[in-house]
């Protein structure tokens, strides 16, 4: 649940990003754009994207951007069937906070035979979310059942998204949208995992704190599906109304 909202807001404002330093609304004086072909190409677009970022974080009504710093999530669901994580975990009313800090990394480009793909690398020191959970799952050897509160705080995120495609007709289409994540430090609490028991409860997010790399990597192959099935819909949608040629300008 916690990486559904993380997701979620890196496809909304990195696909405008990409809408405005095109040129397809009036762009704000300190915005920059960028043209395909130049030698310059892949800085120019990391820069663009990172000086252009606050107003993203700010929201853009007209572009139907939310705020996103905080960023609000009203539902998700995730289910798993990994060895250390199987069943179905639901959040609502997410709030994840931290996207005003991002620093993006670097930004890779490549056009060839009709095909396009963008690989871009990012970083956040810290981040938090916190919402609300209903869980009917098993973790290793504990069987998972209840609802309430949680929140997570995560440090040193380091994210690469890579969106390939050809291009047809001037359009690009979105075959994938793929995510690859890393996380450093992570410190998970809830309220209530056991219906009632807090002893258990207690125990279990114990054993989260401790053994989360491993639940993690086990849980991610999930995670990157859903997203890379979600984000490479909403993507063709955005994509699918504008001119290849005119979102990528060539030089």
């Amino acid at each position: 649940m916690s990486f559904h909202s993380f997701s979620v807001v890196f496809a909304i404002a990195i696909t405008y990003l990409f809408v405005i330093v095109a040129g397809q609304v009036k762009l704000p004086a300190d915005v920059k754009t960028c043209k395909r072909g130049t030698d310059d190409y892949s800085s120019c677009l990391r820069l663009a994207i990172q000086e252009s970022w606050p107003i993203f974080v700010k929201g853009i009504p007209e572009l139907d951007v939310p705020t996103l710093d905080p960023f609000y999530n009203e539902y998700g669901v995730y289910e798993f069937g990994s060895n250390e994580v199987h069943g179905k975990i639901e959040g609502s009313n997410i709030y994840f906070y931290g996207m005003n800090n991002i620093k993006f990394l670097a930004v890779r480009p490549e056009y060839t035979d009709d095909q396009f793909k963008l690989e871009i690398d990012w970083a956040l020191p810290k981040c938090f979310l916190e919402g609300e959970y209903n869980i009917d799952a098993n973790l290793v050897n504990f069987k998972l059942g209840g609802k309430g509160y949680f929140n997570v705080s995560l440090e040193d995120v380091k994210v690469t998204w890579e969106i390939n495609g050809p291009v047809k007709d001037d359009r690009w289409v979105i075959e994938h949208f793929i995510p690859n994540a890393q996380v450093g430090k992570l410190k998970f609490w809830c309220s209530d995992l056991f219906n009632g028991n807090e002893q258990l409860t207690k125990s279990a997010i114990g054993f989260v704190n401790e053994f989360w790399p491993t639940i993690y990597r086990g849980m991610f192959p999930y995670i990157k599906k859903v997203w890379d099935e979600l984000f490479t819909d909403y993507v063709n949608r955005i994509f699918s109304k504008l001119s290849f040629n005119e979102v990528f300008p060539s030089a």
